[in-house]
């Protein structure tokens, strides 16, 4: 297994909490190198419709590198699985690696991240039609948030110090800091966010047409990152409707939710003291 060929740092986190706009901000700068599948899934727990031409039980680990043999020359290389939070195969296979990568994770407050996975659901790619009370009851959603008992299973296996983690809120607050801070852990010049621009990504929107999204989800991989950051308006303009906008008889829920899972902030930081709880409250 050729390490060259290999990721030396791993995005994730629950859904909605961020990791679309850290791969492209980190893919941007001159010494890092995204996957060219943004999601490779490969070391998920089952085959899905994410990695059925690449994955851990029917390929070789070639097939893994081979999303990133275009970034041999650069001294970071990454993907942004934010599943793999949850996924016990990536925890086992990352960390049996003679070097295991530095893995950032993300986090959203739990309420939050729930309603902007449930319209993105709901809107964008309309898998699902429900009222909010009925989707937040599933137990999948549930265990979504329950962030830190994901996030102790990593921090058992893997080396000290090769585990971080950020709240989304804070990111979003301070993108320069943050993305300093990041670059500083994962060894790069943080200078280089100094003059940056955040242009937000993978926000959740009514789409219009869904074969035409699912079209555009299919060729991304295909489109180099700097002609996506100039079509992406356009392509918003000409398929959706908007973002999506909370709506209040949603307010009730939300706030019961929030107050079910609020102890998921303070184990985070009793497991990292800096965690910037005050951002959930």
């Amino acid at each position: 297994m050729n390490e060259a060929f290999l990721p030396n740092v791993i995005l994730g986190g629950a859904p909605k909490c961020g990791t679309s706009s850290l791969y492209f901000w980190l893919a941007a700068h001159p010494d890092c190198f995204g996957s060219s599948k943004k999601e490779t899934f490969f070391f998920a727990d089952a085959v899905n419709r994410f990695n059925a031409s690449a994955n851990t039980y029917n390929h070789p680990i070639e097939a893994y590198q081979s999303f990133f043999k275009a970034g041999v020359d650069r001294s970071v290389r990454f993907e942004a699985t934010a599943h793999y939070l949850y996924e016990n195969n990536a925890r086992e296979a990352f960390s049996s690696w003679l070097n295991p990568p530095k893995v950032i994770f993300l986090f959203r407050e739990p309420s939050k991240q729930m309603y902007s996975h449930y319209k993105m659901e709901r809107y964008r790619t309309k898998r699902v039609d429900m009222p909010l009370s009925e989707y937040c009851d599933r137990s999948q959603i549930n265990a979504y948030v329950d962030y830190s008992k994901f996030l102790r299973a990593w921090l058992d296996v893997m080396p000290k110090g090769n585990v971080r983690f950020w709240a989304f809120e804070d990111f979003m607050k301070r993108k320069a800091q943050v993305m300093m801070e990041i670059a500083d852990y994962i060894g790069v010049d943080g200078s280089f966010y100094d003059d940056f621009d955040f242009e937000h990504r993978n926000e959740s929107v009514a789409i219009k047409s869904g074969f035409l999204h699912q079209l555009g989800l299919k060729i991304q991989p295909l489109i180099p990152h700097a002609v996506q950051k100039i079509i992406l308006p356009f392509y918003l303009k000409l398929n959706s409707s908007g973002r999506v906008q909370d709506q209040p008889e949603d307010k009730a829920v939300l706030n019961q939710f929030k107050m079910r899972w609020a102890h998921v902030g303070r184990e985070l930081k009793e497991l990292d003291p800096s965690f910037p709880l005050e951002c959930w409250k």
